[in-house]
């Protein structure tokens, strides 16, 4: 997992052969007038899911296996936990078409203010959507890169 701030995403182009052309798009497009869907940037390797919701007290720690996922906040904030994937419980088994699964377990949070992103790898699970202080409706970016 990473959490830094969209001016040092440069830093991070080398880790993977898909980031420097997602990380383009990040840096040009105008996220905050991307409507809620999915968006494609390179096919199914590389795409856009944007979307509002509300924040809400607790979540689920999700995974995926086939791709990375770059989140940020356009609007607001929002806690997002986070945890390596080690024996939590399955709460629902690997969803392969959605290429999801959930499970119980402790994790630690960062907080996602506009200007900031966190970069989740397969071996991170992660909590997203906790309210920060107050239940708010939120503009998130999730950036995602098949592995």
């Amino acid at each position: 997992m990473i959490f830094d701030k969209l001016t040092n995403l440069h830093k991070y182009s080398k880790l993977h052969h898909r980031f420097e052309k997602a990380f383009e798009f990040i840096k040009t497009a105008d996220l905050d007038s991307l409507l809620s869907g999915r968006h494609l940037i390179d096919g199914e390797d590389i795409y856009i899911s944007a979307a509002e919701y509300f924040t809400k007290d607790e979540g689920y720690l999700e995974g995926h296996r086939e791709h990375i996922d770059i989140q940020l906040i356009t609007k607001e904030s929002e806690k997002i936990g986070f945890a390596l994937h080690t024996d939590q419980v399955e709460k629902e088994p690997y969803n392969e078409a959605r290429d999801i699964s959930f499970y119980h377990g402790h994790c630690d949070h960062v907080t996602l203010v506009p200007g900031t992103f966190a970069i989740f790898f397969p071996e991170d699970l992660h909590k997203p959507g906790i309210m920060d202080r107050k239940l708010v409706e939120v503009k998130k970016i999730v950036v995602k890169i098949r592995v």
